[in-house]
């Protein structure tokens, strides 16, 4: 790296402070390929000219990727022109495509942001495995870094989450991460260096917008002009002291641990954990053993959230009666006696048959606890009130919304919320446990099909059917909750209410 800082580039400041980040966290060496994530923005348009500048000095072989998102009333396409042009300009191999993002969220049962970012990682990692490239390059910056700080500092994020956008990732590094989004977009309008412009970055539709454009700028302005330094050393406070504890963590699971690796050696099938052991350690260590367990079963902690790890200590206890808990649809927790256990679902055959049929009987009588009372009646929602399913170990707010009066974000729905036209609705609403025979219009379809092959064609397994929750109202099924609502109680241009329920 120190050849570079002579070349003549690296007289600007902002080209100095990104090799001083690229150098601190070693995120290239000679020869690299890297696959860089454009999307015409400011700042992937300066990364995309900063590894230009570099590629001749490290010998770099460079790809873009653009995805157009089929959105903004063909603002995503004219964007992606103007990538493939950039990519031409620069010698640079393009990969671009094109997908419908907001047909695609719908059918992942996610909001729009969320999804289209998991879209767009899914196909950096894919073309990256298929062209043999060994890193991807991403344009986050610093201003991003305290965008989600803030974002989970209000939704009550732990030392993980507040640690920020992670510096390299896996495959992914982010050379931009310590310079701000200003100091980006003046060098390139010094440089007259052309870039897109996304007008929905200012429109506060969605929660990042919003604290973007409201909430920063508010704090800044009435409180502190240093605030978002203050923030950034923060970041790397808490950044150093989760990396910390989670390694730590990782070694003392492995210390009192024994694990079954899966066939491929990628993921555990079943780790057994002494509970005395666990409760030895302090309590924020308590809650990384925890983490690290279900990161070795399920590969990922996405969609973990605090009450899943928290409801999982909670049965850690020695002896008494056993208990599961499901914290991810692949994921089973379950303690037994003085150990408790983490089971990647998928891994269930390398289990000695005795212990998958002493699984088994637990699940049944888990089910046979929830259903009972469920199945009889359900429990009776009252519009407008925040209740506890317990069948379901979930909480469910209800809300009646007027269109008009109301400002209901359609595009930022999650597969945890469902909007119905309360005027289809026939109270009392409920919400009890799937039963044989059950069948609904599942959304989008004009016949009725039965519940039992939704499940089997949404590869819902058996042993989690019953932890799905049925909401019906007089004489139907309304929602499927988490999966489908009916085709029946939609929202049309002539809805006028908008019955909003939503699970925690």
């Amino acid at each position: 790296m120190k050849e570079i800082y002579s070349c003549k580039f690296a007289r600007d400041k902002i080209i100095i402070e990104a090799l001083k980040t690229i150098e601190s966290y070693s995120m290239m060496k000679n020869g690299d390929r890297i696959l860089i994530s454009i999307s015409g923005g400011p700042d992937s348009t300066f990364l995309t000219h900063l590894l230009c500048l570099m590629r001749p000095v490290l010998n770099l072989t460079l790809f873009g990727f653009c995805l157009d998102h089929m959105t903004r009333n063909g603002e995503s396409a004219k964007d992606a022109l103007f990538v493939e042009k950039l990519c031409r300009e620069l010698g640079i191999e393009l990969f671009r495509q094109k997908i419908d993002a907001q047909k695609w969220c719908r059918e992942s049962k996610l909001s729009f942001q969320e999804g289209a970012r998991k879209l767009r990682m899914e196909k950096l990692l894919e073309i990256s495995k298929e062209n043999n490239i060994g890193k991807i390059a991403t344009g986050h910056n610093a201003d991003d870094n305290i965008e989600t700080f803030l974002m989970h500092l209000v939704r009550g994020a732990g030392a993980r989450g507040l640690s920020g956008i992670k510096p390299i990732s896996g495959k992914f590094i982010r050379p931009l991460i310590d310079i701000f989004r200003k100091d980006i977009i003046a060098y390139l309008d010094n440089k007259k260096i052309s870039y897109c412009v996304d007008r929905t970055n200012i429109e506060n539709i969605y929660f990042r917008n919003r604290v973007r454009n409201t909430l920063i700028p508010f704090i800044s302005n009435h409180f502190l002009k240093s605030f978002k330094s203050n923030v950034l050393r923060s970041i790397n406070i808490l950044k150093d002291e989760d990396e910390f504890l989670r390694d730590y963590s990782v070694a003392k699971l492995a210390e009192i641990a024994s694990i079954e690796k899966s066939e491929t050696g990628k993921y555990a099938a079943l780790i057994k954990i002494p509970v005395l052991k666990i409760k030895e350690e302090a309590r924020a260590v308590q809650r990384r053993i925890v983490l690290a367990a279900i990161e070795m079963t399920n590969g990922t902690l996405e969609n973990i959230r605090f009450n899943n790890i928290d409801d999982i200590l909670g049965i850690c206890s020695s002896g008494g009666e056993s208990k599961v808990i499901q914290p991810e649809e692949r994921i089973r927790v379950f303690k037994i006696g003085s150990y408790i256990y983490f089971m990647n679902v998928d891994y269930i055959r390398l289990l000695p048959d005795e212990f998958r049929q002493f699984l088994k009987s637990i699940g049944k009588v888990e089910a046979e606890k929830r259903g009972k009372e469920a199945e009889k009646s359900g429990k009776e929602i009252k519009v407008g009130t925040k209740i506890k399913l317990k069948d379901f170990n979930l909480e469910l707010s209800s809300e009646l919304l007027k269109i008009g009066n109301d400002k209901i974000k359609f595009n930022e729905v999650k597969n945890s919320e469902a909007f119905l036209d309360y005027a289809k609705i026939k109270p009392p609403i409920k919400a009890r446990i799937w039963k044989k025979g059950d069948k609904f219009y599942p959304l989008g379809m004009q016949k009725e099909k039965k519940l039992q092959d939704f499940f089997i064609n949404s590869k819902i397994p058996i042993h989690l059917r019953k932890l799905v929750p049925v909401f019906i109202d007089r004489e139907k099924i309304i929602w499927v909750g988490r999966h489908r609502i009916d085709n029946r109680v939609r929202i049309t241009e002539d809805t006028k209410e908008v019955l909003h329920l939503k699970l925690f």
